[in-house]
């Protein structure tokens, strides 16, 4: 992860559990982070409602296999939320810092992330990144 400190941040892919007509919700899903020299981070949460994180190398889309599956009508889209909040405040910065947010029991749950001043902050919410 240090190696995408002064890097800037290019692209944020969002993905949202989808039920036929019923509407998404764009707060609670996974997080690709897509910084400058094409490196990514993943961020999910794990079902002991901790964070995983995995970075993840140029042009190589292979973090989307987990999430490719239909269960009961419902799936996982993804999408480029670049633009949306809170991450179009962030887009286009460098990161210059970030660190690692613990629970109680030490166990990694969230991530803050400085862009430049402008801070983003990841945490899982019953099992997910919610924002």
């Amino acid at each position: 992860m240090d190696a995408m400190i002064g890097r800037k941040l290019v692209k944020v892919v969002r993905l949202a559990w989808h039920w036929a007509a019923e509407p998404d919700d764009l707060s609670v899903g996974p997080v690709h982070l897509v910084f400058s020299d094409g490196r990514g981070l993943l961020l999910a949460g794990r079902s002991d409602w901790t964070l995983n994180l995995v970075g993840t190398d140029p042009g190589d889309d292979r973090w989307l296999d987990p999430y490719d599956y239909d269960h009961d009508g419902g799936r996982w889209l993804p999408r480029d939320a670049s633009t949306e909040p809170p991450f179009a405040s962030v887009s286009a910065r460098p990161l210059t810092e970030l660190a690692s947010i613990r629970n109680e029991v030490n166990e990694v749950i969230g991530l803050r992330l400085d862009f430049d001043g402008q801070i983003l902050t990841l945490k899982t919410w019953q099992g997910e990144v919610k924002t």
